[in-house]
């Protein structure tokens, strides 16, 4: 298995601090649910809160991924356009993983929806006046 997401420090451009958050069993929860409703499926499965969460969403979302390609370019993106991934990520992302490229696209995917929701509590303290 590919670990270039999963690398602890900041050989990994700086994600480790971003993955470290489903940490917290709410944006665990919320991250799941922003996947299920990108990806349109329903039977995604909420992993343990803790170090292994990020490569059990991984591995669910690199599974659908995989079928949405052999479903066609159109299926496949769909998907993309949903997460709202920019082609420069996307060619990025697989071009980092060699020859399992989907695996990498599939933490991309993850870490972009992580990124929403982060952005919405955040946006959503700031209304609240309860920022930092």
């Amino acid at each position: 298995m590919n670990e270039e997401l999963s690398k602890s420090g900041n050989e990994d451009g700086g994600h480790t601090g971003l993955r470290k958050r489903l940490d917290e069993a709410v944006v665990l929860m919320e991250t799941v649910a922003q996947l299920r409703k990108d990806l349109r499926v329903e039977d995604m499965q909420l992993p343990g809160v803790g170090e292994g969460a990020f490569e059990e969403l991984r591995a669910q979302v690199l599974r659908i991924v995989e079928d949405r390609q052999r479903e066609g370019a159109h299926a496949f993106g769909l998907v993309i356009n949903r997460v709202d991934l920019t082609e420069r990520q996307v060619k990025a992302a697989m071009a980092a993983n060699g020859l399992n490229g989907l695996n990498g696209l599939a933490g991309s995917i993850v870490l972009r929806c992580l990124q929403k929701v982060l952005s919405r509590m955040r946006y959503a303290g700031l209304k609240d006046g309860s920022a930092d």
